[in-house]
């Protein structure tokens, strides 16, 4: 919990590292509003206020409502699509940015600010780019295993009757699920072995595997810590201030952001922190 308070902290001291995160959460969310409220104005411009309340008529006319809809807010629908591009491409330049302003604060103990954005952007948007890569592909393989042994179990089981096959496919997902879930916590060092390290994306993956058997426990409770204090504030934000369309998405993005880049902080400072115990028990050893 110690890391946790210092990530805090360290937030608390230079709140600008919040801003990009909260930018990449709040335009797309703001856009999309907009489209969707425009939308939503032009289907019931297209059903008067009777067939509206007819479901029977929406169920018989699905084809040439579905098609009038599409072909009316075409434009609507592109602009959904270049607000999920737009995102993406935030989180791109947002998530190596903050984590090089954080590197920058706690390695070169030097404070950060708007300038530093898109120089630590360049600096670590290819190493983010192969590690979300990286990423997506090792998840691809691990749920083409997964299918493979439960397809595999669910055909042994049904050798000796239903019941024993369906017990094997309960018992592999159980397995599966708790598996996924460590290696989701591991990955959470990837990254910051990446950067924090130099290393390239295969070294990044063997050194977070290496840290985390030092770690994982203090990584599993800050995380929940982090992500469930985050949950009940901003479940509070939502119920108060949620209702307020422009304003209350402002709002309940701040919390998630805080706590995303809140959880940046420690999982550099968890590795940092790791990577001092592993020296000093090697040179004692």
């Amino acid at each position: 919990m110690e890391q946790v308070r210092k990530s805090f902290q360290t937030l608390w001291n230079n709140w600008i590292l919040v801003v990009p995160i909260f930018l990449t959460r709040v335009i797309p969310a703001l856009l999309s509003i907009y489209i969707f409220s425009e939308m939503s104005g032009e289907l019931i411009n297209m059903l008067s206020v009777e067939e509206i309340g007819e479901t029977q008529y929406v169920l018989e006319n699905y084809g040439a409502v579905a098609r009038e809809f599409f072909q009316v807010n075409r434009g609507y629908i592109m602009a959904s699509i270049f607000v999920g591009v737009l995102g993406l491409i935030l989180n791109f330049i947002a998530v190596p940015a903050t984590f090089g302003m954080i590197k920058k604060q706690l390695v070169s103990k030097e404070k950060t600010g708007f300038s530093d954005v898109f120089p630590a952007a360049g600096k670590y948007f290819v190493k983010y780019f192969l590690y979300r890569i990286s990423k997506l592909a090792l998840w691809i393989f691990v749920f083409l295993i997964s299918m493979i042994l439960l397809i595999a179990g669910a055909f042994l089981g049904s050798l000796v009757d239903e019941g024993m096959a369906l017990l094997i496919v309960l018992l592999l997902a159980f397995v599966i699920l708790i598996g996924g879930t460590v290696l989701h916590l591991i990955l959470k060092l990837w990254f910051p072995a990446m950067i924090l390290g130099g290393v390239g994306v295969l070294d990044g993956l063997k050194e977070a595997f290496r840290k985390s058997r030092v770690c994982f426990w203090p990584l599993l409770a800050g995380v929940l810590t982090v992500r469930i204090i985050a949950w009940i504030s901003n479940m509070f934000v939502d119920m108060l201030l949620g209702d307020i369309a422009y304003l209350g998405t402002l709002l309940i993005n701040i919390i998630p952001s805080i706590a995303t880049v809140t959880l940046l902080v420690f999982y550099l400072r968890l590795y940092l922190e790791t990577a001092k115990d592993l020296v000093n028990s090697e040179v004692s050893g």
